[in-house]
């Protein structure tokens, strides 16, 4: 028990109480609201992390969503080029990389569609162009056109530029360029066009020139053939000079055989068909030629057989037809080879067809050769025009009839017409 000057009174002891508790209540006080503010704060964040997450989330989506579709518009594009009837080439100059080739562009370029060529393997014309965008002589459109003699095929091709600016100087407002895009196009066609426009033009031009010299010649072609042909009938020459006029005659007949295929050539007209006795007509006509075989040291022979048979026809043009026959033997029959000419008649359920043989035992023709044998300028020997046999084609045609051919190298030539008879 404390003395009684210790005691403390109990309002002065509650009243110390009440102090001591006080701070206390206050240090509480502050902790619940601070303990109030974190979770509040807590709560807070809690929002916000997860409005954030539900942003990330909508924005992954919306990335997912885009990467999907870049991938599926990075496909679209890869099979749009794919598909392109035109070659496209993406060069990296200063990688010098092969950044893209479509397969269009490596069926022209001639690179299999599974290789994928490194720079020193592309065309040399790409390479070339490549080096002048480095050097800013390459300009945008800029065009080349390009031969390409490849493994496969040679085809022209029109090759247009079109440079990707990469980077530019600031300072000095240049741009730089690292890409160059190159479009291939394939006009091989369009080429061949315009070389045989140009080549038809040519033709014309020759083919009137032709024409024009070939009227010219012939009136005094026709006046030597008359005037051979009178010396021809004189007694009074002798061998030599026979031998003379008949070489003079094969020569102008020759000549005018050349004359009258190119006129009939350039001005094929209509034939002038009468009734015609083809015997007579081939009897004729093989004597008209005969000069010519002598002349070259042939032996031309006839066996005909005919009778009265008559057709549709026109002298000159039958005298033509025989001539351009013994020209095309003499080019391709030796000296001491023989030129046979057949004519007969024959009938079966069709009708009736005079049958015309004309054969020699020349070299004959090669199998690659005998199917242009026809063709108007096709000649496999260089001093003939190759107008003879395609002029005898047409005046079969105008005669209705058909001519055929056999040939073998080595044995000769055997040429089949056949005419209806009337």
């Amino acid at each position: 028990m404390l003395p009684s000057s210790h005691r403390i009174p109990i309002d002065v002891a509650a009243a110390s109480l009440e102090l001591a508790e006080h701070p206390l209540n206050d240090a509480f006080a502050a902790f619940i609201a601070a303990a109030n503010r974190l979770e509040t704060s807590h709560w807070r964040l809690h929002n916000e992390v997860s409005q954030l997450r539900l942003q990330l989330e909508e924005r992954n989506r919306a990335l997912a969503s885009s990467l999907a579709e870049n991938e599926y518009m990075r496909s679209m594009q890869r099979q749009i080029l794919d598909a392109l009837p035109c070659g496209v080439v993406v060069l990296d100059v200063e990688k010098r990389e092969v950044t893209l080739l479509n397969p269009e562009a490596k069926r022209l370029l001639d690179i299999p569609p599974t290789h994928n060529p490194a720079w020193n393997e592309i065309p040399a014309c790409l390479q070339d162009m490549a080096g002048r965008l480095s050097s800013h002589a390459l300009r945008h459109g800029d065009e080349r056109e390009v031969y390409v003699d490849g493994t496969v095929a040679q085809r022209w091709l029109t090759i247009r530029s079109s440079a990707a600016e990469s980077t530019s100087d600031p300072g000095q407002n240049i741009p730089s360029f690292s890409k160059l895009i190159l479009t291939v196009l394939d006009t091989t066609t369009r080429k061949l066009a315009e070389q045989e426009r140009e080549a038809s033009r040519h033709m014309r031009a020759l083919a009137e020139m032709s024409a024009v010299l070939a009227h010219e010649i012939r009136n005094p072609l026709g006046s030597l053939e008359l005037l051979t042909g009178l010396l021809a009938r004189d007694t009074g020459l002798g061998e030599d000079s026979k031998q003379c006029v008949q070489h003079l005659q094969a020569g102008v007949r020759m000549l005018s055989a050349t004359v009258n295929n190119v006129l009939r050539y350039n001005s094929p007209g209509t034939a002038q068909l009468v009734r015609l006795g083809l015997g007579e007509t081939l009897k004729n006509s093989v004597g008209f030629v005969l000069p010519l075989a002598q002349q070259n040291g042939l032996a031309l022979t006839l066996e005909e057989n005919l009778g009265a048979a008559e057709i549709l026809g026109d002298y000159g043009a039958m005298q033509q037809l025989i001539l351009n026959l013994a020209c095309n033997s003499l080019r391709h029959t030796p000296p001491g080879g023989s030129i046979a000419v057949c004519g007969k008649v024959e009938a079966d359920s069709e009708g009736t067809v005079a049958i015309i043989e004309f054969s020699d035992t020349g070299s004959g023709i090669s199998p690659q050769d005998l199917v242009h044998v026809f063709e108007p300028g096709f000649s496999s020997k260089r001093q003939s025009p190759g107008l003879g046999l395609a002029i005898c084609e047409r005046i079969m045609q105008q005669h209705g009839g058909v001519m055929s051919v056999q040939s073998e190298l080595g044995k000769g030539t055997r040429f089949h017409m056949e005419f209806p008879v009337l």
